[in-house]
């Protein structure tokens, strides 16, 4: 393959790492310099009756993007009578003489699998016209896998306005144009939700939530925008009941020992105690009921973007599952919050519900155990109706400082950022130890402590950006620069638990604006972990639609959601890391996963399927 040709297919890429080529290249065991391979230079031709050898090769092992320096004899000067092959794949040839030749190494360049480790021959092929000669490398190349950027499905459109939203399989399916933010099921991750927002066409109705079915490859919009009267969605996330169930969706229950209003059983006349019915689930019920029945704990968590100045809009929505165990059109949806400009609703593992107010930057808290509460019948253990349930928070407000309450007290106002009228979402750890708030349109990450005492998160205080002004800069806290930060996902970092770290997670987030995902370390430091490379692009964007190497090569265009999960590596069949990132203005959702052969991720998966 010719350097003015490069062949570009998911995750099976070559590199734009084109800069510097000619910059020498230390061979320790030779004299030869880059003069004798890169540029012009007088050289024999290609003669067909000697044989075509290669001597060596350096380096003798690496990934995709590599370069490569090949030593022998008869290449000839033509690099269009030469073809370079590694592990079968074509590599980007960049120069020739007679006795060297300098390419790129290809991605995914081997066709020897041993245990967990990838072999690839070298070969050199000179010639055309019927006088061709093919020379092989006694040695072997080792190939080296990277992380690379993919693409799961969507398809380009040149201009945003032919952009068409169509569900399907992920061959045909199209869309994903509005940013928006996503989450997986708890119970099941091979499905994936999407909720998208209106901007960045604010004022029109934004498309439905959609359901991207990892296992049946299929795209599908679930619930209708009219199931919340075509308000604008900000988030997505899942509250797990504390209840139990039959397949079929309806409660099932276990005997209790009634309690008296000090928490002492209840007996009867003859000394018995007193046994009713509980609804609630016993610890560890989950790790012994069926999928079937775990699916209907489940219920879609979605924050609403509306306005009033009463402080009666409807700010969060929860979601439960049809008659079918699905969501759909045919769901029930309650408001779980009235309040006023919510742009994000997340739960705390602890099962609490920290939700945001726009308007006056206030960070709210909702204890669910109210909820389910009201939603549980009282034959089972409830002490409500569900149709008796108050979403208004200012009706039912708790008081830290005086210990008041007012109506249910099932709310409470903790803290406000330090700006107002600004977006800004929340990400809690995985532990539920400390959460950032992401301040979208003022390009700064917040840092919210949690006090396991009180179950509370206490003020919070800046980590990384700089409030008066956007950028593209990594570095250690505020003198990092973010621009429109995005939706975030903590990823365990193998080499911290290693240590015996006590903070184990990075946070990776969508830098929008950036084009590029990037990653706040616990102390701090802000990396950039793929896109936004401009300098390697001839164009000099940072927005692109290119897969492949993460830094040099990969380009986002506007990304704004980000998941992380785990799946069967292709090669060695052991879990390993994957991101989906909502690519808005790519029309698509990408991949970053460890770069895989195509043809091993069939036989794999069919392997799998006949285990």
């Amino acid at each position: 393959m010719k350097l003015t040709s490069i062949i570009r297919q998911p995750l099976v890429v070559m590199t734009a790492v084109f800069a510097g080529l000619a910059a020498t290249i230390s061979c320790s065991e030779s004299s030869t310099t880059v003069e004798d391979y890169v540029g012009v230079r007088t050289s024999d031709p290609y003669d067909p009756s000697r044989p075509v050898t290669i001597s060596r090769f350096t380096p003798t092992s690496g990934s995709v993007g590599q370069q490569i320096f090949i030593q022998g004899s008869n290449f000839g000067n033509d690099t269009a009578m030469v073809n370079v092959t590694i592990g079968g794949k074509e590599a980007v040839l960049v120069s020739v003489t007679n006795n060297a030749i300098y390419c790129f190494l290809p991605g995914a360049a081997y066709d020897q699998i041993e245990g967990t480790r990838l072999f690839a021959s070298v070969e050199v092929t000179v010639g055309s016209d019927g006088q061709q000669q093919t020379g092989k490398a006694t040695d072997r190349f080792e190939y080296e896998r990277k992380m690379v950027v993919g693409k799961l499905c969507g398809k380009s459109y040149t201009r945003e306005e032919d952009a068409v939203w169509l569900d399907g399989s992920f061959t045909d399916c199209s869309g994903f144009k509005n940013d928006g933010v996503m989450q997986f099921s708890p119970y099941n991750h091979d499905q994936l939700f999407v909720v998208y927002d209106q901007e960045p066409h604010f004022g029109t109705v934004a498309h439905g939530i959609q359901l991207i079915d990892l296992k049946e490859q299929t795209v599908q919009t679930i619930l209708p925008l009219s199931k919340f009267s075509n308000q604008r969605l900000r988030t997505i996330d899942f509250a797990v009941d504390p209840f139990m169930y039959n397949e079929d969706g309806t409660f099932d229950y276990i005997e209790v020992p009634q309690l008296d209003d000090e928490g002492n059983p209840v007996v009867d006349s003859e000394g018995n105690t007193v046994m009713v019915k509980s609804g609630y689930a016993p610890e560890n019920w989950d790790q012994t009921a069926t999928a079937n029945q775990k699916r209907w704990r489940e219920h879609l968590i979605i924050s609403a973007d509306n306005d009033n100045s009463e402080y009666r809009a409807n700010s969060v929505y929860i979601v439960d599952r049809d008659v079918n165990g699905d969501f759909s059109s045919a769901s029930v949806v309650r408001q779980l919050a009235n309040y006023r400009q919510c742009n994000g609703a997340s739960l705390h593992p602890n099962g609490e519900l920290y939700f945001t107010s726009f308007t006056q930057g206030e960070v709210l808290r909702l204890d669910m155990n109210a909820y389910w509460d009201a939603v549980l019948p009282d034959t089972l253990g409830g002490h409500l109706i569900s149709s008796q349930w108050n979403p208004f928070v200012n009706n039912n407000l708790y008081d830290t400082n005086t210990g008041a309450s007012v109506g249910t007290g099932a709310f409470e106002k903790l803290f406000t950022v330090q700006d107002t009228n600004w977006e800004f979402q929340i990400d809690i750890h995985p532990s539920g130890k400390y959460a950032y708030i992401v301040v979208i349109n003022r390009n700064y990450i917040l840092r919210t402590d949690y006090n396991e005492q009180t179950h509370r998160f206490s003020a919070p205080y800046r980590v990384a950006g700089d409030m008066s002004h956007e950028g593209f800069q990594d570095g250690v806290g505020l003198s990092a620069l973010l621009r429109r930060p995005y939706q975030g996902t903590f990823v365990k970092n193998e080499q911290y638990e290693a240590e015996g770290r006590d903070d184990i997670y990075d946070f990776y987030f969508c830098d929008s604006r950036n084009d590029a995902i990037r990653l706040l370390t616990p102390e701090g430091i802000v990396k950039t972990y793929a896109g936004g490379g401009a300098n390697t692009h001839a164009d000099g964007n940072t927005y692109g639609n290119e897969n492949g190497e993460l830094r040099d090569f990969a380009r986002f265009h506007r990304p704004t959601g980000l998941v992380n999960d785990v799946h069967r590596d292709a090669i060695t069949g052991e879990n390993t890391l994957i991101f989906y990132i909502l690519d808005t203005s790519n029309f698509a959702i990408r991949t970053i996963t460890m770069e895989e052969n195509l043809e091993a991720t069939e036989e794999t998966e069919e392997a799998g399927e006949e285990e």
